[in-house]
């Protein structure tokens, strides 16, 4: 199971040098923390990258989240071009969860859950997510997951003190179509 907290790693590679990202990794494994979170874009790919080498000698100890298509149309071909890129730098075959960044209304929905529906067919991928997705847009990408016989697993809403607006809808949509949370930016 994936510990109760994730540590996100938007700052490998940026203001967290390939040190300071390798002793932010290590604290937090040294709490538990076996749940990390990285994307395409953070840093130009190199957090993945740092994050890929810091968990080579314990990939099947760790909870991989990726995202795909924050800057790029939700093709099936950028899907599968951007998660290619994205196993390449983390040096993985596969990543436990993969999100949609964020919503993209150029690409039929359609197109883009028949791409991430082959690859957790395919066992490239274990969960489906959204990130930065509203209400609507979650329950609307369920019911198209639904029907191409899968789901959407997990939903990555911004959540804190000051940005609450996910209590209104979000949380209220995931509870009703039995999607999990991973809240960001606390």
């Amino acid at each position: 199971p994936a510990s109760r907290f994730s540590v996100g790693t938007v700052e490998f590679g940026g203001t967290a040098d390939e040190k300071a990202s390798a002793e932010l990794f290590a604290a937090g494994r040294g709490v538990g923390i076996n749940f990390f979170d990285t994307a395409y874009i953070y840093t130009e790919g190199r957090s993945e990258e740092i994050y890929g080498t810091l968990i080579r000698d314990c990939v099947n100890d760790v909870i991989t989240a990726t995202k795909i298509c924050q800057h790029l149309p939700s093709t099936a071909e950028v899907i599968q071009e951007s998660f290619d890129t994205s196993r390449r730098r983390l040096g993985t075959d596969h990543v436990d969860m993969l999100y949609l960044h964020r919503f993209d209304d150029t690409t039929p929905l359609e197109e883009t859950l028949e791409a991430l529906v082959k690859l957790k067919s395919d066992g490239l991928i274990r969960y489906i997510g959204v990130s930065n997705f509203s209400a609507w847009q979650i329950v609307k990408a369920n019911c198209i997951a639904k029907a191409l016989g899968s789901e959407i697993d997990v939903c990555q809403p911004m959540y804190n003190l000051v940005k609450r607006q996910a209590e209104v809808e979000i949380f209220p949509a995931c509870v009703d179509q039995d999607i999990a949370v991973c809240t960001y930016s606390p």
